[in-house]
């Protein structure tokens, strides 16, 4: 059942003027849905939590096709997601193939009485809201409330059972990559997390005659449902599958074997374990530190330690609470990790729902190189407190500083994690415009290459700071 049972109260109607995605750019109103159970979906594209209760949403449409209808209500926390076009990309990567309203005035949010991402509102065939439920609703409870409104409005003569009415799947964008989320560079080598594919492409790196950067493919990975960090360690690829809630460790002839997550989501707080055997939340960025594989767990608002020999898992930062507050490694709060480096002993990592660049170590614990807080997001370059990014999902040590892929401002920053200054990286990549969603970045101190997520390529950052697409072969 709902956790907020409300009894015989309309549910609001849409309000109109809003832009729709998935429905053949026709404006739905509830009331376009009667003889339907609806189920509302308010949400923000890059929250990991969001993210958590997409399956389920798939799962429910699948259980009651011809009697349910799920609408995404879109109410965007950061700028960049309240754009519809970024919406669109949003959806499409994320395989959301209901109708989305974009909500960026929380007008719907606010006729719903709506306080936090996620929560679900269930309406019944007659347009009355039965209840509200915030955060991951679980699965098994929410069916038995659909199937209890189902059998109601067929008691009462009101379900209208047939095909959804509203629904049309915006076209997918196809190309030799899509949505590449993470890239690896190590000398002639380059590896890409093909993400919208499910699959790792392994490259052999050159230039041609005329000086273009192509990548052979040596090897392909399938199989993956969301591929996300790459890392190397003991010479051996280590891929973060996201959506899959597992680390993989990959061998000759397309060999891999799982050394953490269960395949399941894991719920509440973990204590760690031997790492094949751990429930896990999202595991998304990688980085090796001496023998061990950091990882950052972005559902869980962790970083977890793997030892790469004997497979022991444990939380190394971060209490689980979403937050940007410093102190010890058990006792700092962190939000939403996707990205992660080796600075020297110590970690930086991308706190990216805290649009903060951070870092982490034994002696000293979690502290803030640049960052303010969960609400507190742009794009204005300085020092420190002064310095504000959106939704930087990415990082890597380069040259002395940190580059930064500054996400949701679609281009690079240079962060020096001794001084706290960030300014815009050189060249074309530092502005704007000149990247769509960079997701991933990597360099070998020598080579910066970033993961042009939203453009659909891997891009080589020339030392005058322009950006050479990688050509693969």
């Amino acid at each position: 059942m709902c956790a907020s049972w409300l009894g015989s109260l309309s549910a609001p109607e849409f309000k109109e003027g809003l832009d729709w995605i998935n429905t053949g750019g026709r404006d739905v109103r509830l009331s376009d849905l009667r003889g339907r159970v609806v189920l509302l979906d308010f949400w923000t594209y890059g929250c990991i939590n969001c993210r958590h209760v997409q399956p389920r949403l798939r799962e429910l449409e699948r259980r009651f096709p011809d009697t349910l209808t799920v609408v995404g209500v879109h109410a965007g926390k950061f700028t960049h997601e309240r754009i519809t076009e970024n919406l669109a990309l949003a959806c499409d990567r994320q395989n959301v193939v209901h109708a989305v309203v974009n909500d960026r005035q929380y007008r719907i949010w606010r006729s719903f009485d709506v306080s936090a991402w996620p929560t679900v509102a269930l309406i019944a065939a007659d347009g009355e809201l039965l209840g509200l439920q915030p955060g991951e609703f679980p699965l098994e409870p929410m069916a038995d409330a659909i199937n209890s409104a189902i059998a109601d409005a067929e008691k009462h003569g009101k379900l209208v059972r047939g095909p959804d009415r509203v629904t049309m799947r915006q076209p997918r964008a196809e190309g030799t990559l899509r949505f590449p989320g993470r890239v690896l560079v190590a000398g002639d080598r380059m590896v890409i997390a093909d993400t919208g594919h499910g699959r790792v492409l392994d490259c052999a790196l050159s230039r041609d005659a005329a000086g273009t950067p192509v990548a052979h493919v040596t090897a392909e990975h399938t199989g993956f449902d969301e591929p996300q960090g790459l890392a190397v360690l003991g010479g051996r690829l280590y891929v973060a599958d996201r959506a899959a809630q597992a680390v993989w460790r990959l061998g000759p002839d397309d060999q891999r074997e799982r050394v953490l997550g269960t395949g399941e989501l894991g719920e509440g707080f973990s204590a760690g374990g031997f790492g094949p055997k751990v429930d896990v939340r999202s595991p998304w960025g990688l980085a090796a530190l001496e023998d061990w594989l950091v990882v950052g767990m972005a559902g869980s608002h962790q970083l977890w330690r793997l030892d790469h020999d004997t497979l022991a898992a444990r939380p190394w930062a971060g209490t689980g609470g979403e937050e940007l507050t410093d102190g010890t490694l058990g006792r700092a709060l962190i939000a939403q990790p996707t990205g992660v480096s080796a600075l020297g002993t110590r970690v930086a990592f991308a706190d990216c729902e805290s649009s903060a660049i951070r870092v982490a170590d034994e002696a000293v614990g979690v502290r803030t190189i640049v960052g303010k807080g969960l609400f507190t997001f742009g794009d204005k370059d300085g020092v420190a407190g002064d310095v504000q990014l959106q939704h930087a999902e990415d990082l890597a040590a380069h040259d002395g500083v940190l580059a930064v892929a500054d996400t949701y401002n679609d281009r690079l920053k240079r962060i020096n994690p001794v001084t706290r200054e960030s300014r815009p990286w050189d060249g074309e990549a530092g502005q704007a415009g000149a990247l769509r969603e960079p997701a991933g970045i990597s360099s070998d101190g020598t080579m910066l290459a970033v993961a042009d997520t939203g453009n659909h390529r891997v891009v080589l950052v020339e030392p005058d700071g322009s950006l050479t697409e990688v050509r693969l072969a």
